[in-house]
């Protein structure tokens, strides 16, 4: 089997930037908040971008090659649903403070088979570039109705300043917001259910607010708090460094300047390299040599056992790896 590129999905949000378009080399005038690199969601499902099954759809892909293509357990586990949706986040304003349901009340409440746990990896920041990343203290539910009717919840969040090769777990129900000035990639969950419950009063084009969801959101807030939401880990050049490990995902950073090779020979899954920074040749186990450029993902098949990453015309290639298992 070879390795599958993607059609990015292109979403145009009032709080966009340009950093995908800087990193892909668009043509778009537009501000683009996001590009849904690899995704399964229904009505944004990807595209094969090249070789014999372009314009075939994810799905597709899952329903011909089953678990050849993301493995006995996944397929077991999910069916023709793909369990992850890959993203570049660019901000040039702070998304709304928001809270997403677990796979339960994705299930019970809206009919989805996906809550959304999610993972964010800061590529670049601008000046200023901020998040809030969970409570930073407990609170009863009491509590928070009081904070949202004084307008003063904010303060209960926690704060981050932040900066390239930040890394952030976001367990469903922890509530959170990208701040102006952030270029992220995240890995999540495949689900697009996403509770609001503040916009900053913000309008779209034709003057209308967004919608809140506070009952929904109140109902997903987990309202314990954690000392630090930061992953902490040790950046090593021509290895692998795991950043988190969890039942939604694992992920991973590379930093090559040289040669590395991978072993995916105890994983039964697929995985995905999302790149960022440089370029390089990818020599998979079963013989199929492939290039990845910054702002391009790729996804190797179950059946891959290895990947020699080659860094090509660039001093550093850098990209995140995931798969779940």
């Amino acid at each position: 089997m070879t390795p599958y590129k993607f059609q990015p999905v292109l979403k145009t949000p009032l709080w966009g930037g340009r950093d995908i378009v800087q990193l892909k080399g668009l043509s778009s005038p537009e501000l683009v908040g996001e590009s849904w690199e690899i995704s399964g969601v229904p009505g944004d499902e990807s595209l094969v971008a090249e070789g014999p099954d372009r314009g075939m759809t994810l799905a597709r892909l899952i329903e011909r090659d089953g678990e050849k293509l993301i493995g006995r357990r996944n397929f077991e586990r999910f069916g023709t649903d793909f369990p992850l949706l890959i993203k570049f986040i660019s901000a040039d304003q702070a998304l709304s403070i928001q809270v997403h349901p677990d796979d339960a009340m994705a299930q019970r409440v809206e009919g989805k088979p996906f809550g959304k746990t999610e993972m964010w990896y800061v590529v670049g920041t601008h000046e200023g570039a901020e998040l809030f990343s969970g409570f930073n203290r407990d609170l009863s539910p009491e509590a928070y109705d009081q904070l949202m009717a004084e307008g003063r919840f904010t303060e209960a969040l926690a704060h981050y300043n932040t900066r390239p090769g930040d890394c952030f777990f976001l367990p469903a129900g922890q509530i959170h917001s990208i701040g102006a000035g952030n270029f992220i990639v995240e890995i999540q969950q495949s689900s697009d259910l996403t509770y609001r419950v503040y916009d900053f009063d913000r309008v779209d084009a034709s003057g209308q607010k967004r919608p809140l969801h506070t009952e929904q959101a109140r109902q997903a807030l987990n309202f314990t708090s954690r000392p630090d939401y930061r992953t902490h880990y040790t950046p090593r050049d021509n290895a692998r460094v795991v950043l988190e490990s969890h039942p939604e995902f694992t992920t991973s950073l590379y930093r090559c300047t040289q040669p590395v090779e991978t072993d995916f020979s105890d994983i039964d899954s697929f995985v995905i390299f999302v790149a960022f920074e440089g370029a390089a040749r990818l020599i998979d186990s079963e013989g199929n040599t492939s290039t990845l450029r910054a702002g391009e993902s790729i996804l190797f098949p179950a059946t891959n056992r290895s990947v020699r990453i080659e860094p090509h015309d660039c001093e550093r290639f850098s990209c995140i790896e995931t798969y779940v298992f």
